[in-house]
């Protein structure tokens, strides 16, 4: 699994993919204010931070993202 920075934007049919649900699951979660997201331009925008805040795993990917920082890819040696 690729680590994303927290601030990824998702679109609700990545979002749902992401989370293993349908698209207008996603919706519903957004309406319902269970999944935070922003709607700038008529379309929803959804963070990873969001994602992962949602799934209850915000801090443990918070850490492994910060750890992606420090130490260097094995693609990159």
């Amino acid at each position: 699994m690729k680590i994303v920075p927290p601030d990824e934007p998702f679109t609700t049919e990545e979002a749902a993919d992401y989370l293993g649900i349908s698209q207008r699951q996603v919706q519903r979660l957004l309406a319902s204010k269970k999944l935070h997201g922003l709607r700038p331009s008529g379309r929803w925008i959804i963070t990873a931070l969001a994602l992962w805040r949602y799934l209850g795993i915000e801090e443990d990917m918070k850490s492994l993202w910060v750890r992606s920082l420090r130490e260097p890819d094995a693609d990159d040696a």
